[in-house]
């Protein structure tokens, strides 16, 4: 099996087991920053293309009015399923699929886990919910304690400065391809949910 890093193809042998393996939801599972910036468009007449959020704190490379983006991104973390976040491609067949292996984990620095929830359940609507483990940290830099706790080897995310985090504790993460993690970086990349199915040992 081949898996990308940032410029160079390298050789992966060895598969990851389900039970070794958690996901972030925002930009790996959910397409949120999409939602982002077409509401952007929609409710305050922005322009700037999704491709244009370079930097994962995004008021450092667009121009957005604090109050419109703080509007924005609480309504997306209050009402991901009433704001209508969609799931990113391929991602709702392969976790289906991968919760027939065991619990699915999801780990998220959002501060609430009850809208979240609600949102992966209708989304997964074919996985058991005793399935589905979601534990909301609230900081991105709590996340390695619970993947810790939880036994994960793997974790996919889009956001780098979590992955060289998760690096200075054993954890290897895998890089979830999107336009503000595109840096110079030692990690494997995985463009699509295809990609992290086929790093999977079913």
């Amino acid at each position: 099996m081949t898996i990308e890093k940032r410029g160079v193809l390298q050789e992966e042998v060895q598969r990851i087991s389900p039970q070794e393996l958690a996901f972030d939801i925002d930009g790996v599972f959910a397409d949120t920053f999409r939602l982002f910036v077409e509401r952007a468009k929609k409710d305050y007449g922005y322009r700037f293309r999704y491709e244009d959020i370079t930097e994962y704190d995004f008021a450092t490379v667009i121009d957005i009015d604090e109050r419109a983006s703080d509007a924005i991104v609480q309504t997306l973390i209050d009402f991901p399923l009433e704001s209508g976040i969609q799931p990113i491609d391929g991602s709702v067949k392969i976790l289906t699929r991968l919760s027939q292996s065991g619990p699915l984990l999801f780990v998220t620095a959002r501060p609430n886990r009850t809208p979240i929830m609600a949102w992966i359940r209708h989304h997964l609507p074919q996985v058991d919910p005793n399935r589905i483990d979601l534990e909301a940290t609230l900081t991105h830099r709590n996340k390695p304690d619970i993947l810790r706790e939880k036994g994960v080897r793997y974790f996919v995310e889009d956001r780098l400065e979590t992955c060289f985090l998760l690096q200075k504790y054993a954890i290897s993460p895998i890089v979830f391809d999107q336009p503000w993690n595109r840096k110079s970086h030692p990690f494997p990349i995985v463009k699509t949910w295809n990609d992290i199915a086929a790093l999977i040992s079913w």
